[in-house]
């Protein structure tokens, strides 16, 4: 990415982490740092990569200088990118000796903050005024989980064992949440597939997730001959084009 120049800070106020507000745009040569190399498309958009507020970590390529600074992602166009930083980036040896819009920079999502920063956010959210009470009962509380009567067997497959049988049962019959403890290769994987194919075989809508891209290409690798609609979020270099999903 390099520098634009051109571009006008806007006359508002941001805090400590964003004093200093750069937009960039693509640079010819080069694609997005968070893209994989075989996928060689300079037309797709930069949003696919970010997302509004992302927090951000800026590097300089050339030469390599890692974590020049750190902000947020204030918007985003089909091929530039506005973002507030902590730091400016010219004061770096590195920076001063070459005019600035010759610079090639790289902006990478800073990890680490997003995934910590979301989930204080999600348990702060169960304090606030008008917060969700059910979940804080459950979760800060810890009061027990609900659940109504035993489904009926026939929305069991035969083919699952006993234990796969009765996990199944369990979660179909949840009003609140049902937790699914097993070891590796006790086939956890294949109940959850077996589970989103009853779920909407009954006309329920599913949202899968995971700590990793992996774990749902995993199950989803088990549906997906099952005609089922599938919208697929994720980073493109990160998920498995073998699952045959639609981003």
């Amino acid at each position: 990415m390099r520098i634009d120049e051109s571009y006008k800070r806007p006359n508002s106020q941001f805090d400590k982490i964003q004093r200093f507000v750069y937009r960039f745009s693509r640079h010819a040569l080069t694609h997005l740092a968070t893209r994989s190399p075989s996928r060689q498309d300079s037309d797709a958009p930069i949003g696919g990569a970010f997302t509004l507020n992302d927090p951000i970590v800026v590097s300089l390529e050339d030469p390599p200088v890692l974590a020049l600074a750190r902000g947020f992602v204030l918007s985003l166009t089909s091929d530039a990118i506005v973002v507030g930083l902590d730091h400016s980036l010219t004061d770096y040896p590195q920076t001063r000796i070459v005019q600035i819009k010759n610079l090639v920079f790289r902006i990478d999502k800073d990890e680490l903050a997003a995934g910590m920063g979301r989930i204080r956010d999600n348990l702060l959210q169960l304090f606030v005024a008008g917060g969700d009470e059910r979940r804080r009962q459950l979760i800060v509380d810890l009061e027990a989980p609900r659940f109504d009567a035993p489904v009926r067997t026939r929305l069991i497959p035969s083919h699952l064992n006993s234990d796969q049988r009765e996990a199944l049962k369990k979660v179909l019959s949840a009003r609140d949440y049902a937790l699914v403890l097993g070891m590796p290769g006790t086939g956890k994987t294949t109940l959850i597939a077996e589970l989103i194919k009853v779920l909407v075989k009954s006309n329920l809508s599913v949202l899968l997730t995971s700590y990793t891209h992996s774990a749902v290409d995993n199950i989803l690798l088990k549906v997906k001959d099952q005609g089922l609609d599938i919208l697929r979020l994720g980073n493109r270099d990160k998920v498995s084009h073998s699952s045959l999903v639609t981003f």
